[in-house]
């Protein structure tokens, strides 16, 4: 920890973020190595993790893998996480973290913020990450609560429809672009209210955080 921060101490706010951005790799990759994340007797190569969260870090949505065939449901949660943390930004993650540990928020951090988020002051900017996280995550369960609601009447298994409405919703908002179900959104080509509703989430994640606060 401390080499990290004297990389940081040494470079300046622009290369803070590609180091912040890096590690973010690094800690997505460690955490897609854990025990229990991929199904027994399915074996991932490490460029292939590797791989999988650097897409996830920054939401491109591509995989080597099929994620349904590969993750355990406890490694889809740490997909999704993966996704949030490129979705919301890994600078408004690290502030998050900040606050939730008590820790002083210097002015390093805040040209850091400030920079990610393309703010031209650096006034308010932790209140500004702390917004951004408040709404994606009300965004992603209004979400997750309507499309698990609809997904459980059609296969009634809640472990089932709670988990599908959740990745569906984390994936459509982040514009992460994943899915475990292996075929995408094909099976509900001509369901209008899934279609719909993911519409929506995708659209409130390309706005952008920042813009949907200023328009409320």
């Amino acid at each position: 920890m401390s080499i990290f921060n004297q990389l940081l101490k040494k470079s300046s706010p622009q290369q803070g973020i590609v180091i912040y951005y890096i590690v973010a790799i690094i800690v997505a990759f460690l955490m897609l190595n854990l025990p229990f994340v991929h199904k027994s007797n399915v074996s991932v190569d490490p460029i292939d993790s590797l791989f999988v969260a650097v897409s996830g870090v920054s939401v491109t949505g591509l995989t080597p893998v099929n994620i349904i065939d590969t993750y355990t449901t406890f490694g889809q949660v740490i997909i999704m996480l993966i996704l949030n943390l490129g979705g919301i930004g890994v600078m408004a993650i690290g502030t998050m973290l900040w606050v939730v540990l008590g820790k002083h928020i210097g002015m390093r951090e805040r040209q850091l913020i400030m920079l990610d988020n393309n703010k031209h002051t650096m006034s308010g900017t932790v209140k500004l990450i702390l917004d951004i996280v408040r709404t994606i995550i009300i965004i992603e369960l209004v979400g997750a609560s309507l499309l698990a609601f609809y997904f459980y009447r059609d296969n009634p298994d809640i472990q089932y429809a709670i988990m599908q409405g959740l990745f569906v919703s984390v994936s459509a908002t982040t514009n992460g672009g994943l899915d475990i179900t292996g075929q995408s959104l094909i099976p509900y080509a001509n369901d209008y209210f899934v279609q719909t509703i993911v519409m929506f989430l995708i659209m409130l994640g390309s706005i952008g955080f920042p813009v949907l606060i200023e328009v409320k």
